[in-house]
């Protein structure tokens, strides 16, 4: 402080306060990166996801249109979904109704990893 009025007024930022608030920013700016990786793995996985039950449902549909069982045991095939291969793996088990048959759906993504999976009844009526 020289003493001189003009002086004193035109105080500036300190280079530690500069520092501190440019540590704040890139804090900040790096949480928004990683939301916005966060946000779009999570796209990506709802994506396969969606892809997945449509294999399963088609899957389905196929065999409730079918005019006979598939054959108790476990079977797999092919599946793509907008050029992504899935591989659909069956399990089919009998019921106490010879009508009936339970099948067990579980579709796989590329890497052998479960996409999709559901359980149901399928009759032949």
């Amino acid at each position: 402080m020289t003493g001189d009025p003009q002086f004193d007024r035109l105080r500036g930022f300190t280079l530690l306060e500069v520092l501190v608030a440019l540590a704040v920013v890139a804090i900040a700016l790096l949480a928004a990166m990683r939301a916005a990786g966060s946000v779009s793995d999570n796209a990506q996985r709802y994506r396969l996801t969606v892809l997945a039950e449509q294999c399963a449902q088609d899957f389905l549909v196929d065999q409730r249109l079918s005019k006979t069982f598939l054959a108790v045991g476990q079977s797999t095939q092919a599946c793509t979904q907008a050029n992504v291969p899935f591989t659909v793996a069956v399990d089919v088990m009998p019921t106490p109704n010879p009508n009936f048959r339970r099948m067990q759906v579980n579709v796989l993504d590329a890497g052998g990893w479960s996409a999709w999976q559901v359980v149901t009844i399928i009759g032949n009526l």
